[in-house]
Formats: C-alpha cells, sequence, structure tokens
C-alpha cells in the first residue's frame, strides 16, 4: 500500500553514510532553528519489493520543505545485513527546520527498499501537533478500511522528541529542568552476557507507580506506546496529561561492554514531568533491561527488568542541590540496583554513578558531560535504605530539619494550589469557546440542511450531467489509450526494421571490402603471371644462344696444331691445367635446362592446393550461391598464387646460378681458353657413377679452370721468352 518507485537523493549510500547514533548532549536546537530527533526501533510486516523480493529496507527522514525541493535527506538510517521483512534499527537521526516554519512544516518518515529504491511505507506527521521536549513513543500503521486476516499491517514504530532553541518555563516553577546524568555500571558484572538498555523516568508517587506494576498497567511496563494511525484524524492522539502517575519515560542506548556496561547519556526531565518538584513521594526511577530483548518479533516491548534504580526526590535533596557554589550539581556515587540477580566479581549487588543538576535558565550553556560531571560534589552514598526510607545526613539533625520541611511543603502547597486555578480559569475559558463553536455550527448545518431541501431536484440534474460527463471522459480517456497503444506498436515496429536495415547496411560493408581485397590479389596474381612469362621468354633465348654456339662448335672442324700445354703448379691436379670443359657438360647443360622447362610446364597447368576458409557472412548472403563461387574462386586463386610465388622464387635462383655459369663459360671461350680439338678427359667416371654427377659439377670442378688460368698464364709468357732465347 502507497509504494512507489522513488530514488532519494541523499547520501549516496546508506550503507555508510547514516547518521551518528550518539545522543545529542546539548539537548537544545541552533538559535532560530527547531529540532527532530527521530530514534527507529524497527518495523513488522513490511511490504514486498515490487518484483516480490524481500526489502533491504532503510528509513529517511525528512520535511516537506526538503522534499518540495528535491534537496534531499541527510538523516538516514543503515541498511539491514540481509532481506527482512521485520528490520530492526535502534538508530537516532536528526532533521532541522526554521522555527518560524515549524506550523506549516511535516517531518515525514519514508521506509525504503536499498536495492530497488522502493518506497515499502511513508508517514507525515506536522510538527506543530508535537509538544516542545516530550518523548514521544509511537505505534504508526495505515488505518485501511479492508481488513484482511490473512496479511498483517505494516507497522513503524519510533520515538520523536521536538526541541527549540530555549527550554520554557512553567508558572509557578523556579527552574527549568533537571537534567540526570548517567554514567555507569561501578564494578565488572559476572553474569550478564548482554549490554543493557536503561528506561529513566521520574514519578510523582513512588508507592502508586509500584503498586501500578504489580497490577501490571500497561503504562508502568516499559516504554508507554501511543498508537498513531494514518490518516492523522485528529491532534488529540498528541495531547499529553499535564501528570502522569507513570512519569514521562525516556530510553538510553545500548550500553557495553556487557561486563562493564557504560552509557554517558543525559537525560531531561521538564516541569511539565515532575522533574523540578521536590516532594515527599517524588523518585527518580531507573530500569535495566537486555538489549536482546529488543530483537524479538517485537523490538519496541520490554519483559521483566534486571533491575531497578530509585533516588527518592526530598525536599531535603533540593536543599543540598541549592547549597552548591556555581552548578546547582551533586553527584551519586554507588547508586544501588536492587530487585535482580545481577553480581559483581565481589559477589555483591551491582551500583551505578549519576549526577544531576537543576536548571533554572531558558537557554543554559553548560550541560553535564563526563568530564564535568567527575568534579562535582559527591553526596553521601548512604543516604537511602533498602525500602526508600527518609534521607540519611549526618550534616542535618533530625529536629531541624521537620521545621525546616514544613515551610518548604507549605509553599509547595501553595504553588500548586495556584496552578490548579490557572488551569481551571483555562479549561473554563475553553469550554465557553467550545460552546460558542458549537452554537455557531449548528445554526450553519440547519441552513444548510433548509438549502438542500430547496435544490434537491437541481442537484439530482446536477449528478446526471456530472455522470454523462464522466461517461463522455472515460470514453475519451479509452480512444486515447488505443491510440496510443497503435503509435507504441507503431514505434516498435519502425525500430525493428531501423534494425535490419542496420544489419544490411553493415554486411553489404563488409562484403564491399572482401571484394576490394580479393581484387588487389587478382591484380597481384596477373603481375605474377606475366612475370613468369617474361622469364621464360628469357630463358628460351638463353636456350636459343646456347643451341646456336653448340651448333657453330660442331659445323667448324677443331685445329690440328698441337699447343705447347704449361708445365702445372706444384700441388695442383693434372685436372687442374685444363681450362676448357669438354662437349659432354654442355649437354649435360641442355638436358637440365629441357628437365626445368618441363618442370616449369606441369606447374604452369598444374593448380595449387585449394584451401576453403569458412567465411563469417552474414546470414543474408546464404541463398546466393554466386557470391559463394566467387568467393571459393578467389580461394583458389590465393592458393595458386602463394605456390608459384614459392616455385618462381626457387627457379629463380636456380637459374641465376646457371646463367652465371653459362656467361663465364661464354666468356672464357671468347678470350680463347675454350676446350682443345682432342679433350683428354681425367679421371673419367666409372659406368655405375650416378648421372647427377655428370649433370651438375661440383663447386670445386667449377673452380678450377678460373684457377687454372691464373696459374697457366704466366708459365705460357715464360714458356715463349725461353724459346725466343733459343
Amino acid at each position: 500500500r502507497g509504494r512507489e518507485k522513488t530514488v532519494t537523493e541523499g547520501p549516496e549510500d546508506p550503507l555508510n553514510t547514516s547518521q551518528s547514533t550518539k545522543p545529542d548532549n546539548s539537548h537544545l536546537s541552533p538559535s532560530n532553528m527547531e529540532t527532530i530527533m527521530v530514534t527507529l526501533h524497527g518495523a513488522t510486516n513490511l511490504p514486498s519489493c515490487e518484483d516480490g523480493s524481500e526489502p533491504y529496507p532503510y528509513v529517511v527522514v525528512e520535511t516537506t520543505s526538503k522534499e518540495a525541493d528535491h534537496r534531499g535527506s541527510k538523516a538516514v538510517t543503515s541498511v539491514t545485513s540481509e532481506p527482512t521483512r521485520s528490520p530492526i534499527w535502534g538508530e537516532t537521526v536528526k532533521v532541522e527546520t526554521l522555527a518560524e516554519n515549524s506550523g506549516q512544516e511535516d517531518v515525514i518518515l519514508k521506509v525504503m527498499d536499498y536495492k530497488n529504491k522502493d518506497k515499502l511505507l511513508s508517514y507525515k506527521i506536522p510538527i506543530k501537533y508535537l509538544r516542545v521536549f516530550h518523548p514521544y513513543h509511537f505505534h504508526m500503521f495505515q488505518k485501511s478500511k479492508k481488513k484482511s486476516k490473512e496479511t498483517a499491517e505494516p507497522q513503524l514504530y519510533a520515538t520523536i522528541v521536538r526541541k527549540n532553541s530555549f527550554l520554557p518555563r512553567y508558572v509557578g516553577c523556579d527552574h527549568t529542568a533537571l537534567e540526570v546524568f548517567l554514567r555507569g555500571v561501578n564494578d565488572p558484572l559476572i553474569n550478564n552476557p548482554n549490554p543493557m538498555v536503561v528506561i529513566a523516568r521520574v514519578v510523582p508517587n513512588y508507592k502508586e507507580f509500584k503498586e501500578n506494576q504489580a497490577r501490571q498497567s500497561p503504562a508502568s511496563m516499559g516504554l508507554h506506546i501511543t498508537p498513531l494511525s494514518f490518516p492523522i484524524q485528529s491532534m488529540m492522539s498528541f495531547d499529553v496529561p499535564r501528570v502522569s502517575q507513570s512519569g514521562y519515560p525516556q530510553l538510553s542506548k545500548p550500553g557495553g561492554p556487557p561486563e562493564l556496561p557504560q552509557w554517558n547519556q543525559s537525560f531531561l526531565f521538564q516541569s511539565r514531568d515532575g522533574g523540578t518538584n521536590f516532594s515527599k513521594n517524588a523518585a527518580l526511577v531507573l530500569e535495566y533491561y537486555s538489549s536482546t530483548s529488543v530483537k524479538g518479533s517485537e523490538p519496541w516491548t520490554f519483559g521483566k527488568p534486571l533491575g531497578v534504580s530509585v533516588l527518592p526526590l526530598k525536599s531535603r535533596l533540593y536543599r543540598k542541590i541549592m547549597t552548591g557554589k556555581g552548578l546547582n550539581a551533586l553527584r551519586i556515587e554507588r547508586l544501588p540496583i536492587t530487585d535482580t540477580y545481577l553480581k559483581t566479581i565481589n559477589g555483591d549487588a551491582p551500583t551505578v554513578d549519576l549526577s544531576f543538576q537543576l536548571l533554572s535558565s531558558e537557554r543554559p550553556e553548560n550541560f553535564l558531560t563526563p568530564h564535568s560531571s567527575k568534579v562535582l560534589p559527591i553526596l553521601d552514598p548512604k543516604i537511602l535504605d533498602e525500602k526508600l526510607g527518609t534521607i540519611r545526613e549526618s550534616w542535618f539533625d533530625s529536629t531541624s530539619q521537620e521545621f525546616e520541611e514544613e515551610p518548604q511543603e507549605m509553599n509547595n502547597y501553595q504553588r500548586a494550589m495556584q496552578k490548579m486555578a490557572e488551569d481551571i480559569l483555562l479549561l473554563r475559558k475553553q469550554a465557553s469557546n467550545l460552546e460558542w463553536e458549537n452554537r455557531r455550527l449548528r445554526s450553519h448545518l440547519t441552513q444548510q440542511e433548509v438549502e438542500e431541501g430547496q435544490t434537491k431536484d437541481e442537484a439530482s440534474d446536477l449528478a446526471m450531467s456530472v455522470k454523462e460527463k464522466l461517461l463522455m471522459k472515460e470514453l475519451d480517456m479509452r480512444k486515447l489509450r488505443d491510440k496510443v497503444q497503435h503509435l507504441q506498436n507503431e514505434l516498435i515496429r519502425k525500430n525493428d526494421r531501423e534494425k535490419e536495415l542496420l544489419l544490411l547496411c553493415q554486411a553489404q560493408n563488409f562484403q564491399d571490402a572482401k571484394l576490394r581485397q580479393y581484387q588487389d590479389k587478382l591484380i597481384k596474381m596477373k603481375a605474377l603471371e606475366e612475370t613468369v612469362r617474361h622469364q621464360e621468354k628469357v630463358i628460351q633465348k638463353m636456350e636459343q644462344v646456347l643451341e646456336d654456339r653448340l651448333r657453330d662448335r660442331k659445323e667448324t672442324p677443331p685445329s690440328n696444331k698441337l699447343q705447347k700445354k704449361p708445365n702445372p703448379g706444384p700441388g695442383l691436379p693434372l685436372s687442374s691445367t685444363r681450362e676448357n670443359l669438354p662437349i659432354d657438360v654442355y649437354s649435360v647443360l641442355l638436358a637440365e635446362n629441357s628437365r626445368l622447362r618441363e618442370e616449369l610446364e606441369k606447374n604452369r597447368h598444374q593448380t595449387g592446393p585449394i584451401i576453403l576458409q569458412q567465411q563469417a557472412l552474414p546470414d543474408l548472403l546464404a541463398s546466393n550461391s554466386d557470391k559463394f563461387n566467387l568467393l571459393a574462386k578467389l580461394e583458389r586463386a590465393q592458393s595458386r598464387i602463394l605456390s608459384l610465388e614459392s616455385q618462381l622464387e626457387d627457379s629463380a635462383r636456380r637459374w641465376g646460378r646457371e646463367k652465371q655459369d653459362l656467361a663465364t663459360r661464354l666468356q672464357e671461350q671468347e678470350h680463347g681458353f675454350g676446350p682443345p680439338s682432342e679433350p683428354i678427359i681425367v679421371n673419367q667416371p666409372n659406368g655405375s657413377t650416378n648421372s647427377k654427377d655428370l649433370r651438375r659439377p661440383s663447386k670445386l670442378e667449377t673452380a678450377q679452370p678460373n684457377q687454372d688460368k691464373q696459374l697457366n698464364r704466366p708459365s705460357n709468357h715464360q714458356n715463349i721468352s725461353n724459346s725466343q732465347q733459343a
């Protein structure tokens, strides 16, 4: 109920930016401001999120002005560690507003889900309904018309205190408030497993309070919870009685560690709470509870207290406070905790330390702190007996005390009578105002009934016309809804077509890029084919030249003149002196060239290995067979180019070496170093010699003719000179 999707603009993360839960020791708001302190105890039966999941709840507290300005709020609790519909926070946050705007401002409590940012609950309380400095313990819930037994109503439990920049002063009271500062337990405990919380209250009559507790009156047990239904029907839910026999309880923070609980917390009791009315039966009551009692299914209820501390607020104590120098304050050490099973390490009942002071100023500056309470005068620790008898002080005489108490009690009685008279006069004035307002409303009601009787027909006609207009509006709304639905469908259809067009454009761009790539490869393949053809022509020309040279050599007869052979140098074999190769070598070379030519023809007609690679083409090309054929041809052409490039490189190297050898031998023949007419073959190989040795001479054999030329030239000149000398 009342859920809607919102995003808070306050802190970035409620897990890390929740306000500190430490109490505010100042008790007053800044000047011209009002502060709303909200302590979130817990909630039950929270609704689920919109998606049906369990929420991670946290609470945001803000004012209506901040919500309207979308400024967000910093008053945010922490998020529960696990998803739950019954969270427990126990944290205190605060919001501030201008005092002049408090009459129009509302404080808003929103329970949010941290994961989905859903608004689970929302409650709005007018600030003007809250009485200043009074602790309200609210049980908030939505008032539904239809009650369901299956699903329980969501509920939120919180304590709200409205603070002003000054303490109000009531008629007949000399002081504005009583401040009580609770420090902690003095000695370590041996049987306390959990931290403790304290409920502090000032009761006007302790004897009646104990009787009400014996009767188990709800107002005297734990915290008195005020049910508050929304929407708020009347401001009487916020009314505070002038006197309450059970006091107005205030809840402390959990005190730890369990072995030695420490609170260091200040409680403020105003004149309306009876905090400054020191009388015979008034008393300060401190009830101690285990913090685990607030972690059950109902985190705002308390069971039986672990113990009770009582300080009688008698007139004698008042006089002792007023006799102090400087601050009107005292410190009490070892105030016993009674009606308890708790034990200290010494086996005694535990005790606590507390301090208290009377505030006379409307804007006090000095509140009690752990440091300032240590320097206060100490009251005698044996001022109380077990049965709450009279205060025993060694510095007073019993006879003088009775005479001194009578004037003070008479003054208190006179003040109480004066207050009662003022209240009676105020009530009479309010009663007269209410009677006058009642008469005015009755006259207005009778006049309205007469007017309704006269205009009954007109009202029926107006109702019919309104119904007709309503029907027409409903028809128009249906038409508009149908039109909106149609437009939404058209928009969805156009979006789908746009997506299809984008996919087609992407596929077309991919296809164009592939085609450009394959066209470049085809151009490269054609260039390589042209290069191969050119090389073939060159080889053919070289073979023709070799054939012509061999033909000329065969046609010309060899000379019969004997040439004088030079003497071989020392260390050289006989075969190295021959500078010209035999004719059989040329025949071997021609055979090798013909073999290479045949291999080239085979490579020309042989296609390379076809490697088909699966291309990641769009689904739109699945039905186009021509494009697939083109891609297959391009793959075959690419593989053929690779094979031709590798064969061309090998053939070019081999042809280069053969060309160089042939050119060298031709130059040798041109310079007269050719083979003789009757060549002498030395070391002729046997018939069993491998044919490869005849086809290709080794590097050493090709290098020997050059060496022979260099060695034989000087020997020839030497022989010629010797012949001339002879």
